[in-house]
């Protein structure tokens, strides 16, 4: 860089304190782009795309520079599943805002191309090392993550042009903003430890989802010693804090969207929920502006957990109608051609929904003598209809089933026999009734004999969405009526 500044350096040297590293920065890597006929107008070191694109995380930089991207989801529970819309199945290490950077690593054959570059370039430096510690290398090879024009802000260096009198180059210092768009629409976001309450959430035999199980002994630890920085000293007053932005507020194309995330269904990990701990008062800890002991500050755990307000999404969704539940069954069929599936009518009378027939629900109370006023839908003087997907598996049989809508909420339900055996039309007369007359599904204690799991609608972004929710039930029902082998000796 010192003739690019007609002799001396553009950063000086005594901005790199670290004795014998000042030789190794003078060979740091920049990506040239060209403007206005200068190729060299804009510097980018490539430390600070790495920085920027690569390793917005401790995490992330750390599997970068160890060949463990791929490491960082399942592949195989991950990928494009639709157009624009990616699922990341994150490792129980990596947080979630990370699934903006590795959802574009999955999408953006640049960026895979540039990573691996990246990894290779470091172990050919580290065999070719005379020593068995290999020197600090800052010739970095690493491009961006994706083609194509952008707007990029940041702090920039001037530096001499070619012409005296020109254009000044620049070199940039560091990102702060990039206007570049991501290869997807939205992102589907799911972990191994995903803590969230489902349907066995008592269940006692549940791994932490973290670490470190809390149990009494940490619970009087923490008490004695929080966990929590506390500062006898105050920085020195005037020099301000450093704002790291959020990856939302890094990109452009991402600052209208937030990650997905969808219901639970089956819990794994024992939900932990961090409590705060604002009981100590301390008056050790200051404000971080040079006025300590002018306050009294109460410390606390801070938590991640949004509010429920703060999660309802203002994205586009489909609406739950039958003919959204139609069509994720159809594609329900399709992902799993070992099933047979087919939809079946039972009831009153039947209605056709493209190539399909549905069922309805009974209208007449024959223990009352009257009509039941929920089952009859006054406006197309008809009854309220109702789709039942019949699901083979081998010798095994589940059903779907998606109540017709009209002001109130219905889940869609997975109902199956504890045999998992065809249930017979009298047996479906019997229950679309209870249902009719309790004005949806029927709880679980009423249904001797079967067994049933529910998934909402919520965030229903895709069809793609609807129908893994679907076969997660399926597969819980089939899962659930398996017989369990014990194995009986004597003491």
């Amino acid at each position: 860089m010192d003739d690019l500044s007609i002799g001396g350096y553009a950063i000086p040297r005594t901005s790199y304190p670290f004795g014998s590293s000042w030789s190794s920065v003078r060979r740091t890597l920049l990506v040239a782009v060209e403007r206005d006929g200068d190729p060299y107008a804009v510097l980018v070191p490539t430390a600070e795309i790495i920085r920027f694109y690569y390793a917005p995380s401790t995490r992330l930089a750390q599997a970068l520079f160890w060949g463990d991207y791929k490491d960082t989801f399942d592949t195989e529970q991950s990928g494009v599943f639709e157009a624009c819309l990616v699922k990341i199945h994150l490792r129980r290490w990596i947080e979630d805002q990370d699934a903006w950077t590795l959802a574009r690593y999955i999408c953006s054959p640049a960026m895979q191309r540039e990573a691996d570059r990246l990894y290779k370039h470091l172990q050919l430096n580290q065999i070719n090392s005379p020593g068995v510690s290999s020197e600090p290398d800052q010739a970095l090879r690493c491009g961006f993550p994706f083609e194509g024009p952008t707007i990029v802000q940041g702090i920039f260096l001037p530096l001499v042009g070619p012409k005296r009198d020109g254009s000044p180059r620049w070199l940039l210092l560091r990102f702060e903003r990039c206007s570049a768009p991501f290869p997807f629409e939205r992102v589907i976001v799911d972990r191994d430890n995903n803590n969230a309450r489902g349907e066995n959430s008592g269940d006692e035999n549940l791994m932490p989802a973290w670490a470190k199980a809390e149990d009494e002994s940490q619970r009087e630890a923490v008490k004695q010693e929080p966990d929590i920085f506390q500062s006898s000293e105050e920085p020195r007053r005037g020099i301000d804090p450093l704002r790291i932005d959020l990856i939302e507020d890094r990109f452009e194309y991402l600052s209208d969207r937030e990650l997905v995330k969808e219901e639970k269904v089956v819990q794994r990990y024992r939900f932990t929920p961090m409590k705060a701990d604002a009981g100590q008062l301390f008056t050790g800890l200051g404000t971080g502006q040079g006025t300590w002991g002018a306050s009294n500050l109460r410390l606390t755990k801070l938590t991640t957990a949004q509010t429920r307000e703060q999660k309802r999404r203002d994205v586009p969704v489909l609406p739950a109608s039958l003919e959204t539940f139609v069509q994720a069954i159809e594609l329900l069929a399709e992902h799993h051609r070992q099933c047979e599936v087919a939809f079946i009518g039972v009831g009153e009378e039947g209605r056709s929904l493209g190539a399909h027939t549905v069922a309805s629900f009974p209208t007449y109370n024959p223990r009352t003598g009257k009509s039941i006023t929920w089952a009859w839908i006054k406006k197309d003087n008809r009854p309220r209809h109702v789709a039942i997907a019949e699901i083979h598996s081998g010798d095994k049989i589940a059903y779907a089933l998606e109540i017709e809508r009209t002001n109130q909420e219905h889940a869609t339900l997975a109902l199956a026999r504890n045999d998992l055996q065809e249930i017979g039309a009298d047996e479906w007369r019997a229950f679309l009734l209870m249902c009719a007359i309790r004005r949806g599904w029927v709880p679980q204690d009423q249904l001797p004999g079967y067994q049933r799991r529910t998934t909402t609608h919520r965030e229903l972004v895709g069809i793609s969405v609807l129908e893994s929710r679907i076969w997660n039930k399926i597969e819980e029902v089939f899962k659930r009526g398996e017989p369990v082998a014990v194995e009986v000796g004597t003491p």
